[in-house]
């Protein structure tokens, strides 16, 4: 996922990635307010994730929600379209395939568009 979208010109970053702030809360809206698109993995429902993506929704920014399984979607974000994935090779070689499909059509792929913040996907235990 990372390197087809890095491939398409895009920089991922993530606020614990980096140290602008003393307090790494400050850098996540600082960092949304400055990428061209939130991808969010709501997998295992990390409230952190749900926070970053109002957030991101909040500022009028692009905001691509993904999922291991649509029972970690809350109700009221349910009318939203999410793309689900198989914690696999071949389910994140999709995921990547549709990330791609979802930039493109938001017209989002330039290579001038390099801030691009998401949430790694994490593998279930």
């Amino acid at each position: 996922m990372k390197a087809a979208v890095e491939a398409e010109g895009y920089q991922r970053k993530r606020a614990d990635d980096f140290w602008v702030n003393h307090n790494v809360i400050q850098d996540i809206p600082e960092l949304i307010c400055t990428s061209s698109v939130a991808i969010c993995d709501l997998s295992d429902k990390n409230p952190n994730v749900f926070y970053e993506a109002g957030i991101a929704h909040t500022l009028g920014k692009e905001v691509i929600l993904i999922t291991q399984s649509m029972n970690d979607v809350p109700f009221d974000l349910r009318s939203l379209r999410c793309i689900t994935f198989l914690n696999n090779q071949e389910g994140f070689d999709k995921l990547a395939s549709d990330l791609l499909a979802r930039l493109h059509f938001f017209g989002l792929i330039h290579k001038s568009m390099v801030a691009t913040w998401w949430r790694f996907t994490r593998t279930k235990h």
